[in-house]
């Protein structure tokens, strides 16, 4: 463990207890309202959770219970996100995409025309999504030349460093001037993480040590040297009546680890759910904010 005496985002020495998860003590910070582990493991030890594949099948815990499942829950989520990508770079070109896992999104990438690479911590996935897409992925980012990438893209990645604001730096330096990067990171300004901290599965070190609100997204970008930030909210999960949470709950487990059959019924009767629940929370608690996930995209100064 290394002690941090202060907020990886905006270096407040200012700190609250948060939630303690599995001996960990997450915080929050006053200003920036960032959520982070403390003390910080180090980077040996994070490093070494990645390198055992359960991680990304059977570690229900701080992983995935079968990342490969949940190709149908992240496909709406990545044709989207190339979407929006394609209206700011519509000539497409090279993109890296970090955190790549078994690449379902390098392949979806590549199909909508772009010429894809990789950066995947695990040596043992990164060998096997080389050899099974016939692309470049690497375990380091200092294995990969600078400034020659038009798009750089992270999913649910930023908030397992323990340092993000240089490790957003270090990615600006492999965009080319002018170059994009776009993200998603779980939404540490939720009404659950909020309210209800020790139930909001997100908290789960040592996986995810440093989590964002929009504000603290927005001053990790802008001390990394990105320009043009633009954030935005998704993934509406609104707080439900007690009954209701309880008996959707199997449901929503089913939905999240892409195990729910049949496939396109489940997801209809989650959207009614949502919808409710949303319509609740506007009457009850207007006030709380019931987005999981932010977006963001933010550009190297050309």
């Amino acid at each position: 463990m290394i002690d941090i005496d202060s907020c990886p985002v905006c270096s407040s020495v200012d700190s609250r207890p948060e939630v303690s998860r599995r001996g960990f003590l997450y915080v929050r910070c006053p200003h920036c309202q960032a959520v982070y582990v403390s003390p910080m493991p180090s980077a040996e030890e994070i490093t070494r959770i990645y390198q055992d594949l359960s991680y990304f099948a059977g570690n229900t815990e701080i992983g995935y219970g079968d990342y490969a499942a949940m190709h149908k829950v992240l496909a709406p989520h990545f044709r989207r996100r190339l979407r929006i990508l394609a209206k700011w770079l519509p000539q497409r070109g090279r993109l890296l995409d970090i955190g790549c896992a078994d690449g379902f999104f390098l392949e979806l990438a590549r199909a909508d025309g772009w010429e894809v690479a990789g950066v995947e911590i695990s040596e043992p996935m990164a060998k096997e999504t080389a050899r099974r897409l016939n692309v470049p992925v690497v375990t380091s980012l200092e294995d990969l030349p600078e400034g020659i990438y038009d798009a750089v893209t992270l999913w649910e990645v930023v908030e397992h460093f323990r340092e993000p604001v240089a490790e957003l730096r270090r990615l600006a330096q492999r965009l080319r001037p002018g170059g994009a990067l776009m993200l998603s990171t779980p939404n540490a300004g939720h009404w659950q993480a909020m309210n209800a901290p020790e139930t909001w599965n997100l908290f789960c070190p040592p996986a995810h040590l440093v989590l964002f609100t929009d504000v603290s997204l927005k001053i990790g970008l802008e001390k990394a040297g990105y320009s043009g930030i633009r954030i935005w909210k998704v993934s509406p999960l609104p707080p439900l009546p007690k009954w209701l949470e309880k008996s959707t709950a199997p449901l929503a487990r089913r939905l999240a680890d892409g195990s729910a059959r049949p496939w396109k019924l489940a997801r209809a009767l989650w959207l009614i759910v949502r919808l409710l629940g949303w319509a609740w929370q506007r009457l009850t608690r207007p006030q709380e904010d019931i987005f999981a996930t932010l977006e963001a995209m933010a550009w190297r100064p050309g």
